[in-house]
């Protein structure tokens, strides 16, 4: 990669009065065009666009220009404009796994009784900065679960058909995602969760349980979280010889 020819940068309109941004006739009209550009709800305000310029001869560049006014750089930012490259942006990003929550705890659990099980339906937020240089905007990324796929695996039986549903599960006494095993012996138990991303520029006022803050994005992401070993068991009761009184 060459050299950069021309680099960018957004300065307040009322710089030009200042001699930091070249000739550009005046600013009350530059001031007035700012005033006016009246953006929307849920955009962001921008400044003025200048680029500099400069000359690369025999590999060595020569000094950067003054700042110019780019006439035709927009002065609200959209949702809508950094879209695509939020879902991009969404596709890398490492969203935690749910984690698996089982009751009875420790492993064990009985035959022919309900297994219940759940997880944490969390957002999970991320900050990054999309685009590029210096016209880098900051935004929040939020990945929400949306569908969780149980797998209540056996050695023996048909137990491995899974469930998929948009309840995360809730533990006893409010159980509300259970699975009762029909064979005893070692069974593994998986979760698998879609999540669906929505982002939103930082510094936008509004608030943020409000949907009309947040643009969704494209796609979906999927999580596989750390197998959950079990054994299936069968408690048979005894009699027993005792004396009653």
């Amino acid at each position: 990669m060459g050299l950069p020819t021309k680099r960018y940068e957004r300065k307040p309109a009322v710089l030009c009065h200042e001699g930091d941004v070249g000739d550009v006739e005046g600013c009350a009209w530059l001031i007035q065009k700012v005033a006016d550009a009246n953006c929307p709800k849920g955009s962001l305000p921008l400044d003025p666009l200048y680029v500099a310029s400069r000359e690369v001869v025999d590999g060595e560049p020569t000094a950067w220009s003054g700042w110019e006014l780019v006439d035709n750089a927009a002065l609200c930012l959209n949702p809508a404009d950094l879209k695509a490259e939020a879902t991009t942006a969404f596709k890398s990003l490492t969203v935690k796994p749910s984690a698996i929550k089982v009751q009875p705890a420790g492993g064990q659990v009985l035959i022919n009784m309900p297994t219940i099980t759940y997880t944490d339906a969390v957002a999970e937020t991320f900050d990054i900065s999309l685009g590029e240089g210096d016209q880098k905007i900051p935004v929040q990324v939020e990945a929400v679960p949306k569908t969780f796929t149980w797998s209540y695996g056996s050695e023996e039986g048909d137990e491995g058909f899974p469930l998929t549903t948009t309840d995360p599960g809730k533990p006893y006494p409010d159980q509300s995602v259970t699975h009762t095993y029909t064979h005893k012996g070692p069974a593994t138990l998986d979760l698998t969760t879609t999540w669906t991303g929505r982002f939103r520029i930082q510094g936008i006022p509004g608030d943020l349980a409000d949907p009309d803050t947040w643009t969704t994005i494209d796609g979906q992401a999927t999580t596989t979280s750390p197998t959950v070993h079990l054994n299936v068991y069968e408690k048979r009761p005894h009699l027993v010889e005792d004396t009653l009184g």
